[in-house]
């Protein structure tokens, strides 16, 4: 058994519409207009994607600018980071290791011979002729006020008694 057919409604379309008032439109023109018509229905979009695509150049240009001037900042950076890695380090109070050793050491009525930077947050301490006793005292407050450890200690006796030379490596976590 067969379907009943209906018929096929016919819509206009809006663009139906405006396409044919289009078509006539054109065709009332003069044929020189018509051929400036046609030109222009080419020579236009051309132009339109032609100005998109140097726009879109300038900015692919820019980008490629902008690439290069971080790739060269980081290739700097990487340069720069054992450097920077081996630098003094501050606290939590901004102070550096260095400048806590030296401070609580002339508390301790210490006089430091010298101080190396070793790495990240060590610190190689040398001290000439000072009292065994203020090193031990001196040693022992770094480590409860300022949470600095000894990591290793070559202590010498000199011809003084209760007098050592001492070259410490010091160290903060």
């Amino acid at each position: 058994m067969a379907l009943p057919r209906f018929p096929r409604p016919t819509v206009t379309l809006p663009f139906t519409a405006w396409r044919d008032e289009l078509l006539a439109w054109y065709r009332s023109r003069q044929p020189n207009e018509q051929r400036l018509l046609r030109a222009a229905a080419v020579v236009v979009p051309v132009l339109l994607l032609l100005s998109i695509a140097s726009g879109l150049n300038t900015v692919v240009g820019k980008l490629e600018r902008r690439v290069a001037t971080k790739r060269a900042d980081l290739a700097y950076l990487q340069s720069v980071l054992p450097v920077l890695e081996n630098a003094p380090h501050p606290t939590a109070d901004g102070q550096t290791l260095i400048s806590v050793v030296d401070a609580s050491s002339r508390e301790a009525g210490l006089t430091l011979a010298g101080t190396d930077p070793i790495g990240t947050g060590q610190l190689k301490v040398r001290l000439e002729n000072a009292p065994f006793d203020s090193l031990v005292g001196w040693l022992i407050r770094l480590q409860q006020t300022a949470g600095v450890a000894v990591q290793s200690a070559a202590i010498d006796r000199t011809a003084n008694p209760g007098q050592v030379n001492a070259t410490l490596t010091l160290a903060r976590p």
